[in-house]
């Protein structure tokens, strides 16, 4: 039974070691990503590159995204600056995929993604009190595996779906592809 005392899923994502990767196994098999969305926009500022903006936005934020995250009004279409932002991201993306080379006298310029583009649709979700963020940090107790912290100690059929269906064959290796590494063990 999770613990009634909240927990600070912040300071286990900075943390790291094997709280985290319980907590993140955690939230994938619960099919809460807002922490895992949290976690890996931090990995992005560290790293911020034209595939891991796609992979970011592709995975949770884009309007038909697998594991989108409860962000509204940091999300499309209540806030397009995301969108807009991505669109210009994913044309220099195709470019340099397909080593074409701007036309001689083009005022196009290849740019690096701006490190902090998730930083709103993160702070969306870990400051709205009554999202998944908040409620994995009510009820999650690190001191249980990630199993015994799903009610009734394992996955529901929807739950086993997701992970069968979307987060293996789809969201996580694109995520890995992009170069979030640290998630190719997450289940």
């Amino acid at each position: 039974m999770p613990s009634s005392l909240s927990v600070d899923i912040g300071e286990i994502l900075l943390k790291g070691g094997e709280e985290r990767v319980a907590l993140l196994r955690y939230c994938v098999m619960s099919v809460t990503l807002e922490p895992v969305f949290v976690y890996l926009t931090h990995a992005y500022r560290l790293r911020p590159t034209h595939g891991a903006a796609l992979a970011l936005y592709d995975v949770f934020c884009a309007p038909d995204a697998p594991a989108k995250v409860q962000a509204l009004g940091a999300l499309p279409p209540r806030n397009l600056r995301l969108s807009a932002a991505l669109q210009s991201i994913r044309q220099q993306w195709t470019r340099l995929q397909s080593s074409e080379e701007p036309a001689e006298g083009s005022s196009v310029a290849m740019s690096m993604p701006h490190k902090n583009l998730f930083d709103l649709v993160a702070e969306t979700v870990r400051n709205d009190p009554g999202g998944h963020f908040a409620q994995v940090g009510a009820g999650y107790d690190p001191r249980l595996t990630p199993q015994q912290n799903l009610p009734g100690g394992g996955m529901s059929a929807a739950q086993r779906r997701f992970v069968e269906k979307i987060w293996r064959p789809l969201a996580r290796p694109r995520l890995v592809a992009a170069g979030f590494w640290q998630i190719a063990n997450i289940e």
